[in-house]
């Protein structure tokens, strides 16, 4: 599993906080829940019990805590949760930062094929852009651009393995578009770079 230190670090910032009414919550499921999480506990009847608290913090601190773990599909049960279930509350943006940082995640760790890795890396960035464009004075918004330029650096070099498998399957015409498009959509990726080198080396023997 790679390195998840980026999410160590996120916390609860003041964010674009809206100024909703507080819905009335269940402190006896709050208060159980979060000793369940002081425990490590992340899991199905966890989150059933979260949702029964209707505390909309509880909501984000599981859902950071599940994050932490990689637990993405509990992660997002929480964060969908919170969307269903509450409406105009403090620190609305956080819960969407974490739905986008989940995207990142299972980007991350993506093991599939190269083409699986392309679709997982273009969902990740568009939750990002879709929670800057939702959010433009969120705090957490300046956590978006390095974000951002991971997935390009990773899709960049899934596209540059496609292209290189095309290359080693005898289809060149396929391989030098591919190439062509990681210097054109990625510039400044390492994989661009590795790309402009291939196909001067083409050039050079056509």
């Amino acid at each position: 599993m790679k390195q998840l230190w980026w999410i160590v670090a996120v916390g609860v910032l003041a964010g674009c906080a809206s100024t909703g009414g507080s819905p009335k919550v269940n402190q006896e499921q709050a208060t159980e829940a979060r000793a369940k999480l002081s425990m490590g506990v992340c899991d199905r009847p966890l989150a059933d019990q979260v949702r029964r608290s209707r505390d909309p913090q509880l909501h984000q601190e599981a859902a950071f805590a599940c994050l932490q773990q990689a637990n993405l599909a509990l992660t997002e049960r929480l964060l969908q949760g919170f969307r269903d279930d509450f409406d105009d509350v403090d620190h609305a943006d956080y819960s969407e930062y974490l739905w986008a940082l989940a995207g990142v995640l299972r980007f991350e760790l993506e093991q599939g094929d190269d083409r699986q890795r392309l679709e997982t890396g273009r969902d990740a960035h568009a939750r990002l852009v879709r929670f800057v464009r939702n959010y433009p004075e969120s705090s957490y918004r300046q956590n978006v651009a390095p974000r951002l330029e991971e997935i390009h650096e990773g899709m960049a070099r899934s596209e540059y393995r496609l292209a290189r498998f095309s290359a080693d399957s005898g289809d060149m015409v396929e391989a030098r578009t591919r190439m062509e498009y990681v210097v054109s959509a990625y510039p400044r990726s390492s994989a661009a770079a590795d790309a402009r080198v291939w196909l001067e080396r083409q050039n050079g023997a056509s």
